[in-house]
């Protein structure tokens, strides 16, 4: 503790290093205090020079901002004034040198930040002291070292030292200038600065006073120009032509010619002389008036006009016509060579000899750009079929479908379906058709096409319940699928999203009941007739009882003889040798 954490306000002060002087402090606490105090204005008188002068009436934390700055807990900007000399100390900072740059109050704190001599306030010091400077320090008033005294003291500045070091800053110091191009100095303790005028520009030095005026300009040299108020307006800076400012007798050429017209500037000319020649280019709104046989010297292309498809050729056939161009045609056809007689398109087709409808080659017959309508569905061989009759055909087709592979549960339609993806064992290729028929949407379910990449889509061939409908998808390949034959079973009158879509195995398996192939049945007695039955696996029948006489090729064993052989335990002949032995001979004599 120093004495700038003694508080102006006495009754604050109650303690002085731990030493407790509250009201009813311990008689023997009083020459501790007076100790500690004594200490304290002895270590402030050590470094008289710097003061932790805190709020001024009491203690302030100086808080680490930057590395350059802190702040302070206490309306303090007046005290802690720009310029004031500073010294700050902490842990890790050490001591360091510098001055207040700025320094500002926002409630609660004030905000100061330094210029240091060298170093900056270490980020591992959370808090510091800052120590301002006596007025000696950093006085308003320049100060001087005499070392006459055998220790550097410092003393208000002598007159003649400040005139020394007035000269001396003077002396040093030079007059930077700059121009519109390039810069430069002017050593003012021995050079003098220099100010040229230019062209149509004189400058004048007399006295204290230096004039810059602007010569009058003149043809050969520039200078300040006047303008007619006849002619010119000026306004701000800006000048500009009045109307009319300028007389055709005061310019070079004061008539234009164009297309071989010569008008005067201000003229008019109401039928002017025009070379057509130059007038291409012009729009036919911009050309008026009647072009007569005089100003068209050799012809006009034909080209250029109506729509300039006419030849020049072709225009000329016109020459040979003496009168109406129709009526000279009509006087060339006769009603027996044309058909100009006939006033309706069937009657032309019948003198033809066409029927109903005109009959061509069929090395002749093409439409473009059109379709033939009102044609009836077909009812032979050589009638042309239409577009409905064709669907209505093909629709009874859709029963036969041909998928690569079909799934065996359900199938993640947004990546699912990818190339390389595997679907019952089968490695998927961009354009596959698949079906998937085990999704636990079941209104997911239909055909699909493989994608390359992201979410499948259904096949746009079978992409309605109406296509689904009925339709027979053959599997190609997989491990449970291959070659299985499934069965929509969905009725066609349902809607893709909300209808449930599900297939049906139809694939004969090699196992399984036959209640009718090559059999015929009386009773309980299955008999196979003539037709032979093959199979690559089993046939399994399920019947109450095959009659004895039925097994062996129709042998005379009864049904009580063949129920022996249910005690037989090994082979037959093995068992019948054992019994017929000596022993076995005897006995059945005596039972004889």
């Amino acid at each position: 503790m120093t004495v700038s954490n003694y508080n102006t306000t006495a009754s604050s002060n109650t303690a002085i290093n731990g030493v407790n002087i509250s009201e009813g402090m311990s008689p023997s606490d009083v020459n501790n205090a007076i100790r500690e105090q004594l200490a304290d204005v002895r270590a402030v008188w050590n470094d008289k020079e710097w003061f932790l002068l805190g709020s001024g009436s009491s203690t302030v934390t100086y808080t680490r901002a930057s590395s350059t700055s802190v702040t302070i807990n206490a309306n303090v900007a007046t005290t802690y004034h720009v310029g004031r000399r500073v010294k700050l100390t902490g842990s890790n900072t050490g001591t360091i040198y510098g001055k207040i740059a700025t320094s500002s109050y926002s409630s609660p704190n004030t905000t100061v930040t330094f210029t240091f001599d060298s170093g900056t306030i270490n980020a591992s010091d959370s808090t510091v002291s800052v120590y301002v400077g006596s007025p000696y320090t950093n006085p308003s008033v320049p100060v001087i070292h005499d070392t006459s005294l055998g220790t550097s003291q410092i003393l208000p500045p002598s007159q003649g030292s400040v005139k020394t070091y007035v000269d001396a800053q003077v002396t040093a110091q030079d007059l930077d200038f700059e121009g519109d191009s390039g810069s430069s100095n002017v050593d003012l303790d021995s050079q003098s600065l220099d100010i040229a005028g230019g062209s149509g520009i004189t400058t004048t030095a007399s006295g204290q006073t230096l004039t810059v005026a602007g010569d009058d300009a003149t043809t050969s040299a520039k200078g300040v120009a006047s303008f007619s108020s006849d002619n010119f307006a000026v306004s701000s800076g800006a000048v500009t032509i009045k109307t009319g400012g300028v007389e055709n007798a005061e310019l070079a050429n004061s008539s234009v010619n164009y297309g071989g017209v010569s008008l005067s500037l201000g003229g008019s000319d109401t039928t002017p002389a025009f070379n057509l020649v130059d007038a291409t280019g012009y729009t036919a709104s911009a050309l008026t008036g009647t072009i007569g046989n005089s100003q068209v010297a050799t012809g006009i292309d034909s080209a250029k006009i109506a729509d300039g498809t006419v030849s020049n050729t072709e225009f000329q056939y016109i020459n040979s016509l003496s009168s109406n161009a129709q009526t000279q045609l009509s006087g060339k056809l006769t009603a027996s060579n044309n058909l100009s007689d006939i006033g309706t398109a069937s009657t032309a087709r019948t003198n033809l000899g066409l029927g109903t409808i005109a009959t061509q080659a069929s090395s002749n017959v093409a439409v473009t750009g059109g379709s033939i309508t009102g044609i009836g569905s077909p009812s032979s061989n050589s009638d042309v079929a239409i577009k409905s009759y064709v669907d209505d055909a093909v629709a009874g087709l859709r029963t036969r479908i041909i998928a690569e592979c079909a799934s065996t549960a359900n199938v993640n339609l947004t990546n699912g379906l990818e190339a390389g993806d595997t679907i019952d064992g089968v490695t998927l290729v961009a354009g596959d058709r698949v079906l998937v028929k085990d999704q636990s949407d079941a209104t997911e379910n239909g055909l699909y096409l493989a994608v390359s990449s992201g979410a499948s889509s259904r096949d746009p061939e079978h992409d309605t319940i109406a296509e689904l409908s009925g339709g027979m998808v053959v599997v190609n390949q997989g491990t449970a699928n291959d070659n299985k034959i499934f069965f929509c079973t969905t009725d066609s009158d349902g809607s893709i999203g909300s209808t449930n879509i599900t297939y049906t195995v139809v694939t004969p398996s090699n196992t399984g009941t036959v209640t009718s192939v090559g059999l015929t049945q009386s009773g309980t007695e299955f008999t196979i007739g003539s037709t032979p039955i093959t199979s690559s696996g089993n046939i399994t029948i399920n019947v109450n009882r095959i009659s004895a006489t039925k097994i062996g090729g129709g042998t005379t064993v009864s049904d009580t003889e063949y129920g022996y052989l249910a005690n037989v335990s090994s082979d037959i002949q093995t068992q019948l040798d054992a019994k017929s032995g000596a022993g076995f001979a005897v006995a059945m004599a005596i039972a004889l």
